[in-house]
């Protein structure tokens, strides 16, 4: 009987074959005695049918990897490249220190496909775990031969996307439960409480509050077309989503989210603290001006940006200076202008875009406290419009009911 095999050696190698055997214990054996570790054994036959099985629950495992352990990824190997250690060996003792399965099946495969000479990017983007922005910026520093200064820096940028997040979470915790808990609330006394109380003032002719004939719509509403409404719910968010895919569409809610109120703010200095911290990261391994923004152009992961900035590689390359075409620019941050003009002008344009960089980012930072100082109140301000509503919603229809009942 012949089994199908996929195994690993202690370097991390995947190694696959056939092996005959009369039972699956004895192929096992055949293959230990190699030196291999079993990942996967199959008979033939059987092969076909588990594979598609196999490969669904693969894809999930490596696809969960989290946001945390991306950051220590980019930490760790920054750390390792500084240490003038080359990317295949980083991964390989990065291997070696295994934290978890889907973590170490990450690493195996960026050092697998590293191995068969692909670059570092390409690895990254296949994994399907990492964002087109990381991707796009290793790509950048692959080519510029910054690999170490940008992977420090994606690890401070993830760390302070993941550590906002968390603290948002916190701060909405309270006020999402305290929504949850008066949505139940409601639906239950509009599908229970108030139609007892509507009856009851109908058969004395007594008025029903507006709120009480909003909640009580509802409910007749749901009741009726309630399969219609969710049916047509499902077919219009897979039509968004569908929608969201186009590159027009893309395009138009990239520009959109720059001119958004306080939200805008965030991502334009979170997008140009990237842009020009790569920007002066390429422009000191000394390539060409122009060349070093059609690199960084795609790190900001925004279309109407990297279209911007595309359009000032174009002015670039004819001749013009870099901040002469930075200034057509919609939303280049004005108070910039100066400080990049002199580094210009000095020949210090790679120091003066680090800085610049490192400006944005403390002016993304303040934007990001900002909104989650301004995300409790306005939550809680949501929740306590809700339980108001929901309490008209009852004590009117109880003061109704006892007004009529005096008469």
């Amino acid at each position: 009987m012949n089994y199908r095999y996929e195994a690993s050696n202690r370097q991390g190698q995947i190694f696959k074959g056939t092996v005959s055997a009369p039972s699956r214990q004895e192929a096992a054996r055949k293959i230990k005695r190699q030196g291999l570790w079993i990942t996967a054994l199959l008979r033939a036959e059987d092969e076909k049918e588990a594979a598609g099985r196999k490969d669904w629950c693969q894809y999930l495992m490596t696809r969960k990897v989290d946001d945390m352990q991306i950051a220590l990824f980019c930490r760790q190997l920054a750390v390792l490249l500084s240490a003038g250690i080359p990317v295949h060996e980083g991964l390989k003792a990065l291997l070696a220190g295994r934290r978890g399965e889907r973590y170490s099946r990450l690493l195996n495969g960026l050092y697998q496909q590293v191995l068969q000479g692909k670059s570092l990017a390409t690895a990254m983007e296949a994994s399907g775990n990492f964002s087109p922005r990381i991707v796009q910026l290793v790509a950048a520093g692959e080519q510029a031969g910054t690999l170490e200064a940008v992977f420090s820096r994606l690890a401070d940028f993830l760390a302070q996307v993941v550590t906002a997040r968390e603290q948002l979470k916190s701060v909405l915790l309270y006020p999402a439960i305290l929504g949850l808990t008066a949505l139940g609330m409601l639906i239950f006394m509009a599908v229970f409480i108030l139609p007892a109380f509507a009856s009851m003032l109908q058969n004395l002719q007594a008025e029903l509050p507006w709120p009480t004939r909003v909640l009580l719509s509802l409910a007749d509403f749901l009741q009726v077309h309630g399969g219609d409404a969710m049916a047509g719910g499902i077919v219009l968010v897979l039509g968004l989503l569908l929608l969201a895919r186009q590159a027009p569409v893309i395009y138009r809610y990239h520009q959109l989210v720059l001119y958004l109120p306080m939200v805008g703010a965030l991502a334009r200095n979170s997008a140009w603290s990237l842009l020009l911290g790569t920007l002066g990261m390429v422009l000191e391994q000394g390539l060409p001006l122009h060349q070093a923004i059609r690199l960084a152009a795609p790190v900001a992961g925004n279309r109407y940006l990297e279209r911007e900035l595309l359009q000032v590689q174009a002015k670039v390359e004819q001749g013009s200076a870099l901040m002469a075409a930075l200034i057509s620019c919609p939303v280049f941050p004005a108070i910039l202008v100066e400080m990049l003009e002199a580094g210009e002008e000095a020949g210090k344009l790679e120091v003066m875009l680090a800085k610049a960089a490192a400006f944005c980012q403390v002016q993304a930072e303040n934007e990001s406290a900002r909104l989650q100082a301004l995300a409790e109140p306005v939550a809680i301000f949501i929740v306590g419009g809700l339980v108001f509503f929901l309490v008209l919603a009852v004590i009117m229809p109880l003061l109704n009911t006892m007004d009529a009942l005096s008469i």
